[in-house]
Formats: C-alpha cells, sequence, structure tokens
C-alpha cells in the first residue's frame, strides 16, 4: 500500500486537485481511499457526486467503543474510490487538530486501509502543527506534494509545509514528490514558482491549468475526469497518476527561511550585519545554514533560555488552583479537565484530611468532604469544545446555593480553547462564578496555581468597601497540606485570644467566601511563612487594597514567639497582658526543659540541612545539654549562610557540602542522633535518625515538640516511633 498526502494552503485547489488524482488513478486500475482531512469535509463531495456524507467525528459522537461500525463513515465513490471525511467542530470551538489525531486513530483501529492500493490524505496547509501534522508522519504518508499557486501566501504555506516536515523527517528521509502548480494567471506567478522551486530543490511535477472545465465539473457534482471532452486538462491528472509509483523519485525538505523565502519569490533584497546589500540565492544559504551543526554551548545556552536547566516543577497550576479553592469550604469548585485530572487532584485535597484524622486526630471538614466536582472532558469534548457540559455543571452547582462556584480550567480545555469566562455571567450577587484560567501546565507549576487562585478569589470576593472595624487579624497563606496546619491555628487563636483578639479570615485556608468578603475588616495581616511566594502576596495585597501586615510570620520559638506577643500586644495596645503571657510561656518552657534533660542531657548531634535558620531548634538542643558536633549545609536556596547567629553552638560548620559528604561526617563523628529533611534506616542501629520539619510548629514551644520525639527514639531506637503510631492506630481504628 501507498500513501499520499497532498498539502496546500486553504482554498488553494487542493480538494479539486486530490479528487482528480484520486479519480486518474482508479482509472488506472489502483484500489483508492480518499481521506479528507480538512473540517470544511468537502474533499470527496465530487468523487460523491455530492451526496451527503456522515464524517468520523460526527459518527463518533453517538456511538461507544464497542458500537462502532466503520461501514457508517466509508462511501464508496467514483470509479469505487472509498471517501471518507474526518470532520470537525464548529468554527472557534473545539480542536480540529485532535480531530485528525481522533480520525486516524479510528482508521487504524478499524484496519479500513488495508483494502487499499493506494490512499490519498487531502490535507489544510495552513496549520501544520498538532493533528493536521499527522499525515506527515512516517507511519502514514510515503509520498508529499505540495499544492501552490504564484500567490505569495500560497508559497509560505508551502514552505511552512517544507518546515513541518523538515521537523518529523530530519536529513535522513526523503518524501517529497514535488510541487504542483494550480495557474491562478497572475502576473509573473510561473517565475515565482518556478524560483521557489528551485530554492526549495523540488521539481513542478505538474502544472493544472486556469480552465472553466473546473467550474463545470463543479457544477455537474463530479470530477473532471467524468466529463467528456477536455482532453489537455486530463492529461495533466493521468500524467500525475501514471508518475506516481514505488520507484518514483522523492526529495528531501529544505525550507527556507522568511528572508529567503522573500528573497526567491518576490527577489529583495537583504541586508547584511555588515551593511552590504546583496541578492543572495536562497537554496544555497539555507543548505549552508543546515551544514552548521549548534556547538554544545550552544544546545546548553538554548536550553537555559528555555528554563529546561531549572529545578522540577513539582504539580501543575490545574492542581494548585484546584487544590486551594477546595479551602473555601462553602463554594463548589468545577474542575473542568478530564476525570483522570480530577481524581487525581481530589486525591491530592482529601488525603491530608485522611492522614490527620486517621493518624493525629485532627479533623479537617474541607479536606475530607469537599465541594469538589468534574466535566470529565472526553474524546469528544476535545475535539467539538466543552462549554455545553461547563455550562451544565455551573447549572447543577448553582441550584445548591453555594457561596461561590470557583471553575478552574485544565491543560484539555486550556489547548481547545473553551473560554471560561463566558460562565461568569451565570452568577448572581450572592453566588458569583470565579474563573481561574490555569490551562494545566501551559500556564506554570503548582505554585502558578496557587499564585492565580489567590489573586483570583481576593479580586472577586473582598469587599473593597470594608474598613478596618474588629480586634480581629486575618492568617494569611498557610500551607494547605501541612499536617500541623490545624495545630499552628489552635496555638495562635489561643495566644490571639488571651489578647482579646480574634481570627477574622484565613486567606485561604479552611474558610468561607463570607469570612473573604470581610477580608478589610481586620486592621492587621500576618503571613504563615516568610516564603517567597508568601512575600509576593504581601506585598501585592498591600499595594491593591492597602492593608497592613505584622513584620515577619507567625512565630516559631520561644525568642521569635516572645518578640511576636510584644508586636501584637503594641498593635491592640495590650502590652501587660502581652508581658504576663511570656512570663507564663517562660515558666513552662524552663520546666518542660528540666524535665527533658535527663534523657538528652550529652548526647551529639550531626545534622544535615539546606539553607534555613534554624536558631529555634540549636536553643533548645543546647538548653536541654545536647551538643552539635556537625552541620553540614546544602545550600540549596543560594543565598548567604542563615542556619543559625550563634556559631558557637557548633564544633564543625561546613558550607555548600555534597550529598556524599554526610555518611563520612557521620561515620567521622559517631552521633547519637542525625538530623536530615529525609530519613533513612539508622546505620546498623548505631544512631538514632530524625527528619527535620519542612514547617515547624508555631508559638513558644515548638522545639519542645520536636525534643520529646528524641526522647521518644532514644527510648526503644530499636523499634523506634511506630509504637507511638501504634497507640494511635489503635486509637483511631478500633
Amino acid at each position: 500500500m501507498m500513501e499520499i498526502a497532498v498539502y496546500g494552503k486553504g482554498g488553494i485547489g487542493k480538494s479539486t486537485i486530490s479528487a482528480n488524482l484520486s479519480a486518474a488513478l482508479a482509472m488506472r486500475g489502483e484500489h483508492v481511499l480518499q481521506i479528507g482531512c480538512d473540517p470544511k469535509h468537502d474533499s470527496t463531495r465530487l468523487l460523491v457526486h455530492g451526496r451527503p456524507q456522515t464524517t468520523v467525528l460526527d459518527y463518533l459522537r453517538g456511538v461507544s467503543r464497542e458500537e462502532e461500525d466503520p461501514s457508517k463513515v466509508l462511501e464508496t465513490g467514483y470509479q469505487n474510490i472509498g471517501c471518507i471525511e474526518a470532520g470537525g467542530p464548529n468554527p472557534g470551538v473545539g480542536c480540529a487538530g485532535r480531530g485528525i489525531i481522533t480520525s486516524f486513530e479510528f482508521l487504524d483501529r478499524h484496519h479500513i486501509k488495508q483494502d487499499y492500493d493506494i490512499v490519498l490524505y487531502d490535507v489544510l496547509g495552513d496549520v501544520v502543527c498538532g493533528g493536521f501534522a499527522v499525515p506527515v508522519r512516517r507511519e502514514y504518508a510515503d509520498v508529499i506534494f505540495l499544492v501552490t499557486s504564484g500567490e505569495y501566501m500560497a508559497l509560505y504555506a508551502a514552505n511552512n509545509i517544507l518546515r513541518g516536515i523538515r521537523n518529523f523527517d530530519g536529513s535522513e528521509h526523503r518524501r517529497v514528490a514535488g510541487i504542483i502548480y494550480n495557474e491562478r494567471k497572475l502576473a509573473d506567478e510561473e517565475e515565482r514558482v518556478r524560483r521557489f522551486a528551485e530554492a526549495v530543490s523540488l521539481p513542478v511535477v505538474a502544472k493544472v491549468p486556469r480552465s472553466h472545465a473546473f467550474a463545470h465539473a463543479e457544477q455537474e457534482n463530479m470530477t473532471l475526469m467524468e466529463l467528456e471532452g477536455y482532453p489537455e486538462e486530463k492529461e495533466v491528472f493521468r500524467t500525475l497518476a501514471a508518475a506516481v509509483s514505488p520507484e518514483m523519485q522523492l526529495y528531501e525538505a529544505l525550507p527556507l527561511t522568511d528572508e529567503e523565502l522573500e528573497a526567491a519569490v518576490l527577489q529583495n533584497r537583504i541586508t547584511r550585519k555588515d551593511g552590504q546589500s546583496k541578492k543572495e540565492s536562497a537554496a544555497a544559504s539555507a543548505l549552508e545554514r543546515r551544514e552548521e551543526a549548534p556547538s554544545e554551548e550552544a544546545i546548553v545556552e538554548s536550553r537555559d533560555a528555555r528554563g529546561l536547566n531549572r529545578p522540577p516543577l513539582y504539580g501543575c497550576a490545574f492542581n494548585g488552583a484546584a487544590i486551594l479553592a477546595a479551602q473555601l469550604h462553602d463554594a463548589i469548585v468545577i474542575a473542568h479537565a478530564p476525570r483522570a485530572c480530577a481524581f487525581y487532584t481530589l486525591q491530592s485535597i482529601t488525603s491530608p484530611g485522611r492522614r490527620n484524622l486517621f493518624n493525629r486526630g485532627i479533623l479537617m471538614p474541607s479536606s475530607l468532604s469537599p465541594h469538589f466536582v468534574s466535566t470529565d472532558i472526553g474524546q469528544a469534548e476535545a475535539v467539538f469544545g466543552g462549554m455545553d457540559l461547563l455550562k451544565e455543571a455551573v447549572t447543577k452547582a448553582l441550584e445548591r446555593k453555594p457561596g461561590a462556584v470557583v471553575v478552574v480550567s485544565s491543560c484539555v480545555s486550556g489547548i481547545i480553547g473553551d473560554d471560561i469566562r463566558q460562565v461568569e455571567s451565570m452568577g448572581t450577587d450572592e453566588t458569583p462564578v470565579i474563573t481561574i484560567s490555569a490551562d494545566g501546565d501551559i500556564s506554570g507549576d503548582y505554585m502558578e496555581g496557587i499564585r492565580q487562585c489567590l489573586h483570583t478569589v481576593a479580586e472577586r470576593l473582598i469587599d473593597p468597601k470594608k474598613e478596618p472595624s474588629v480586634r480581629k487579624v486575618n492568617l494569611i497563606n498557610e500551607a494547605g497540606i501541612a499536617d500541623n496546619g490545624a495545630l499552628n491555628y489552635r496555638i495562635v487563636k489561643d495566644l490571639l485570644e488571651q489578647m482579646d483578639v480574634g481570627i477574622n479570615c484565613r486567606f485561604l485556608y479552611d474558610t468561607n467566601t463570607e469570612d473573604v468578603r470581610r477580608f478589610l475588616e481586620a486592621p492587621v495581616n500576618i503571613l504563615a511563612t516568610e516564603s517567597e511566594d508568601s512575600l509576593n502576596l504581601r506585598n501585592w495585597l498591600m499595594e491593591k487594597y492597602h492593608c497592613r501586615f505584622m513584620d515577619g510570620a507567625l512565630p516559631v520559638g520561644f525568642r521569635a514567639s516572645s518578640e511576636w506577643i510584644r508586636q501584637m500586644a503594641e498593635i491592640f495596645d495590650r502590652k501587660t497582658v502581652g508581658e504576663e503571657i511570656i512570663q507564663h510561656e517562660h515558666e513552662r518552657y524552663r520546666k518542660e526543659i528540666e524535665a527533658l534533660r535527663p534523657a538528652l542531657e550529652g548526647k551529639t548531634i550531626v545534622m544535615t540541612t539546606i539553607n534555613v535558620n534554624l536558631d529555634w531548634l540549636l536553643e533548645a538542643a543546647v538548653d536541654v545539654g545536647m551538643k552539635l558536633k556537625w552541620i553540614g549545609v546544602i545550600n540549596y536556596l543560594h543565598q548567604t549562610f542563615n542556619v543559625t547567629s550563634h556559631r558557637d553552638y557548633c564544633d564543625h560548620i561546613e558550607e555548600d557540602i555534597e550529598w556524599t559528604t554526610i555518611q563520612e561526617r557521620i561515620g567521622q563523628y559517631d552521633p547519637d542522633l542525625v538530623l536530615t529533611y529525609y530519613t533513612s534506616p539508622a546505620k546498623d542501629g548505631k544512631y538514632v535518625q530524625d527528619a527535620l520539619p519542612m514547617t515547624p510548629v508555631a508559638g513558644f514551644h515548638s522545639a519542645l515538640y520536636i525534643l520529646k520525639r528524641w526522647v521518644r527514639l532514644f527510648e526503644d531506637k530499636n523499634e523506634g516511633e511506630w509504637q507511638y503510631d501504634r497507640e494511635l492506630f489503635d486509637k483511631y481504628y478500633s
């Protein structure tokens, strides 16, 4: 079987040429199948004498995989030519390229092509990307013809097609048969085509004359080959059909740059960098360019420019935006996404809730039972567009009268061009429809989705008319998947309540739409962490809403918590109460330290960490009498040394270490305790190993939680902490 692709600009005459070439091949005795790959689905109209035809895509919309019958889309035309139209969506919706892919999968699935000698693909050449490039792939087209006139844009499209072929074939394969020149009777037209053909090193294999014969055939709803007369025009297709054979000469795709194309076709002059001007031989220039392989340095530089050497991105923007939006527990989040994408996102939302409930008895309602639904975009929506599905989902969501409906787009809905903003008009003042065009990986990574969600929800829900009027604060950008998020909230809430201060809004964590609307009623905002993303959010909120933020973030450790209480007491005029809180917590801290000292005093520590300040933990370890033998800093954040301001706490501090250094130092210092961010089994039970927290517990006693864990580890370092987890398992599962 031989497969031929006929490419060219829309309206250039591909379908007419394809149909007549198929007719000529069939008249020569070949068993021909013609497949129209243009959404207009008019490629085979002349072959079937204008009969209505069911396209593959229209047919697939109404049947299941098990019910598929290829005979429903396969028509028999003139000379028993098989005729199939791929079809496509209505203009402006869906993805016609994806439609081509879907159609080809259908053809392959049912082995439709195997009964034919020649398969001819008639393909729109204005778009040589995605699905429209499928016929150019080597598993399909053996031979490629380019149809063009002498118009510049037709030649431009032909050159673009050569670029697509080049991307698939490189210089190893030759599949281009030549140029079919469809005459338009323009001035200098034939010379233009000749110059282009010469520049790309291709022959003009046929010239189709400008003739009223083709209009006559159109009126009769048949190919020119069926009409009486017109011997000259028919001979063009007979000659072309006679040349089609497995032995025909094929050529390499040698596309031109835009400048070379203009020089060849329009005979424009190209100005060189040295200021001189000359008419270049486009073909010679192109060949020289292809022979110059890029250096390794250029490849590395190119990768850096495209971000390929950056650290990996964890999760997509859709995932981040949907997970954060689910923290609005009175909102309904609609994932405009395939079912699989929605499933994995739902697991990300609910897994922290399940883990905290079963392991620690902490209830997180917005994580355990999120109001989260999916439009379940499938193959049909990927081709024809999914806005009808989305509008139906929004309508159903609004019937439940939530605080808001939040729609988040995924890769698929972004690629097919669904404009989710259309559904915003379906909302009301009481229940707004908020859209976040996250578009999966297209927009960026997980943190970009978080950023989009925070900004969009703020702009749509925060009431700018509200003014500071309550003794409350807003908590900003808590970690939604941190195990100790609920614990930190309780600790901070308790400290604030002792100063007669409440929490107004948790933006955006385990909250509701009404709290977000009242955001500006709180006179003070507190960052949960001082990460770069949190600081950027703070700056944006301050600029947009002119709101006040406390210095720093939620305090970690005794010293930071004391400073934080004093700052909060100053703001709310509770200085005396603030000092009483600090004194009370100091007495409690000293008692806890003395209770832990017998188990930990004299124990030695080796620690490896990324460049994050750990004074809060090191101070407590020194207070309890432990000895820091070595700190190895992996400078993951590429900043100045930040682990501790008390270098005298540690015998040896080594910066910018490699991973291979860690085991060497453990053997050298023989510690009782090894601290890292990622634990592994302790070697031969010689030491206890524990993980440093990525998100520490807030408040005065942050370090005490960890020191108590070390005591348990030392009590039974052969069995480790699993005994404690067993108690929790028995408690919550029994």
